[in-house]
């Protein structure tokens, strides 16, 4: 399958945004308060998503964190 460079760029700093979201999961009880500490710690987020798709993934990862999906 061939990406053009723009999906290139969006997948790569999604991947980059999450894998820096990562090491907060350990330091969170709940979804809601893993969104809230990345939010807060971040600069900004991937552009292309809007704030509620960008929660929206995130409380995705945490879920998955929480169910041992994450290696």
């Amino acid at each position: 399958m061939m990406f053009n460079q723009e999906v290139r760029k969006r997948v790569t700093d999604l991947h980059i945004f999450l894998h820096k979201a990562e090491r907060y999961l350990p330091e969170c009880d709940d979804g809601d308060a893993f969104v809230t500490m990345v939010f807060d710690h971040f600069e900004t987020k991937p552009q292309f998503l809007s704030n509620e798709e960008c929660e929206e993934i995130l409380l995705e990862l945490w879920k998955a964190y929480k169910e041992g999906r994450l290696d």
